[in-house]
């Protein structure tokens, strides 16, 4: 679409806008949950450093987990993981708290692992969020031993005490254990709590949707304004982008992008999107499918993206 009119762009933002909507629309009947707004104050509004003591309570949460799931502890559990909770796979299985805590904790863990990163990856605060990452693994009885894992969790602040609201995962090699096919999982997570106001989803479904633009008509100066400088993409094989090494990468073309069967949950300024993905590059035959993360920070007035993590379903 290089070349495009102003006129076919909007027409395109308008097509992208109806069928990111559309699943939103249909899904938007199951659960009980409500919207909710909180506000925060933003002591780390750099998006890169948490205060010392906050980078100390991650760390610390993130190995009483390793500790809790080893022992089953679901009390622990409970306490620590949010009702909001999602639980990307390596494969791009989805689990919500209630899933993870009956399917896999309930199995029992025989490894539970979070090493640092090398090159390290710091910690990183948006306010209301926190993203921790590691190379590590959960293993169950039923598994095969696991390579180096990519791992990011992500805490959020509630009721004046960080909790773990979402944890991804994706490695470099042959997929493992039980693979998806290119459709992927069922997703459940349209039915959780913490969504979005309509207001803040609609402004959410507009960025995506004009994210999706820039990636197939290579628009850089709308990506850039659409991304922020601490922007972390972390590929289906582990590999970690900043936003300097997306841009040039964006470079290289896309003849196709989707995102499907999205959902969106807010914590203080930050939104994750969760959608099924596929991206097909130029000039090649295959598509990319995967399960996706965008999370989206509130910058003043501007919602910008700071994160994307996406793990592969089947090639």
């Amino acid at each position: 679409m290089k070349g495009a009119t102003e006129t076919d762009a909007m027409t395109y933002r308008n097509n992208i806008r109806f069928l990111v909507g559309m699943t939103v629309n249909i899904m938007i009947g199951i659960g009980s949950a409500i919207a909710q707004t909180t506000a925060f104050s933003c002591p780390a509004s750099d998006g890169i450093n948490p205060l010392p003591n906050v980078q100390a309570a991650i760390s610390k949460n993130d190995q009483a987990f390793l500790k809790a799931l080893l022992a089953q502890d679901k009390v622990a559990l409970n306490a620590m993981i949010s009702n909001d909770f999602v639980y990307v796979h390596e494969p791009g299985l989805i689990s919500t708290k209630q899933q993870f805590l009956q399917d896999f904790v309930a199995k029992g863990y025989i490894e539970a692992v979070l090493e640092p990163l090398q090159p390290a990856e710091p910690m990183r605060q948006y306010c209301s969020t926190i993203f921790s990452h590691y190379t590590g693994h959960l293993r169950t009885k039923q598994d095969s031993p696991y390579p180096p894992t990519v791992v990011v969790h992500i805490w959020a602040l509630q009721d004046g005490k960080w909790v773990l609201i979402h944890r991804q995962e994706c490695h470099n090699g042959q997929p493992i254990g039980k693979q998806l096919s290119q459709e992927g999982g069922p997703n459940f997570t349209d039915a959780l709590g913490s969504k979005p106001s309509p207001e803040v989803q609609k402004i959410i479904e507009e960025r995506e949707a004009s994210w999706v633009y820039a990636m197939i008509t290579t628009d850089s100066p709308g990506m850039d304004k659409l991304t922020h400088e601490s922007l972390r993409y972390i590929h289906v094989n582990g590999h970690f982008s900043s936003k300097k090494d997306f841009m040039k990468e964006l470079l290289g073309g896309f003849t196709e992008t989707d995102l499907r069967e999205n959902s969106y949950r807010q914590f203080g300024n930050t939104v994750i999107a969760l959608h099924k993905a596929r991206f097909r590059h130029t000039g090649q035959a295959g598509q990319s499918p995967g399960q996706q993360i965008h999370v989206w920070w509130k910058v003043g007035d501007n919602w910008v993206m700071v994160s994307r993590h996406s793990a592969r379903f089947e090639n």
